[in-house]
């Protein structure tokens, strides 16, 4: 089975049209067929439906699609250790985030990290939560970092630390009149929230709690695809957002002021998930850091 033959059905699953995967691999869509249909051969299915004039994926090409994503990451993640050994790393250590997860003390710690294990290669890759889990469960990554908390045997999440949640609010706003924001009286203006196309669960704007607020009920003003976007809707005197304290701080807007939330609103955890398994050496380093940064020392 050939590398390229894997990259050329995941581009046609992806198009579902060998005239645009050809396009997007600059060969003729014919042989690009063939290469398909000696995929097929090879493992004795078939991936596509190519009846009714158009082409689907069938079963067997869905679970395909997933293992062939699998193996290519795992050739990449091969090839990366070998250069990074060839460049003087003696280890690795691969950590996801969380799409979107953009916490000042994350930077600190892989700043820390490099600074004390200058011979280990640490790659840093962004993954929705789903995929965050899945690149676990592949062995793609060692460590997620994320806000989704999981009840489950085959992982372990650790608390790496816990953020105050704040309150993105224009200026002229009459919630400035408070130094802290009751979430009760937050809510009764219209929010402006993550694209729920882009962010399913909303976790890295809206916190677990917002959503046992029963969503649907709220007043919701619109739905951004990026924290700026977020923060120029505010600026604009749409609506108002909610986020972790340090994410926010990370957008500032002259015309947007960010004000914490009251006390009686819980923090938000980040959490570390690993595969429950033996621990390598460069991931218990890691999460002793990482206790140390959130202030437990414990492992």
């Amino acid at each position: 089975m050939r590398m390229r033959h894997l990259r050329y059905f995941l581009i046609v699953a992806e198009e579902l049209s060998f005239v645009r995967a050809a396009a997007k691999v600059h060969i003729e869509p014919s042989p690009l067929s063939r290469a398909i249909k000696e995929l097929e051969i090879q493992l004795g299915v078939r991936l596509l439906d190519r009846s009714k004039g158009r082409i689907q994926l069938t079963c067997s090409g869905k679970a395909f699609r997933e293992e062939a994503h699998r193996m290519l990451a795992f050739m990449e993640a091969a090839r990366m250790r070998v250069l990074a050994t060839s460049n003087g790393a003696c280890s690795y250590l691969r950590i996801g985030l969380e799409d979107g997860l953009a916490q000042p003390r994350i930077a600190q710690l892989l700043a820390r990290c490099r600074e004390e294990e200058p011979r280990t290669n640490i790659r840093v890759v962004q993954l929705k939560p789903s995929d965050l889990f899945q690149a676990l469960r592949y062995d793609q990554i060692d460590v997620g970092l994320t806000l989704t908390e999981l009840d489950s045997d085959e992982f372990i999440q650790r608390l790496a630390w816990e953020e105050r949640p704040a309150a993105a609010i224009p200026i002229r706003h009459p919630l400035l009149s408070l130094e802290e924001i009751p979430l009760s009286e937050l809510l009764r203006y219209p929010l402006i929230l993550s694209n729920p196309e882009q962010d399913a669960k909303n976790q890295k704007v809206v916190p677990q709690w917002l959503q046992e607020q029963q969503l649907p009920k709220l007043k919701i003003a619109e739905y951004a695809t990026s924290h700026e976007a977020m923060m120029m809707l505010v600026s604009a005197g749409y609506g108002v957002t909610i986020g972790l304290e340090s994410q926010l701080a990370l957008y500032r807007h002259p015309d947007v002021i960010v004000r914490p939330l009251s006390s009686e609103t819980p923090d938000v955890p980040t959490f570390a998930s690993v595969l429950n398994r033996p621990f390598s050496d460069e991931l218990q380093r890691f999460l002793i850091r990482m206790d140390a940064m959130g202030n437990k020392i414990t492992i």
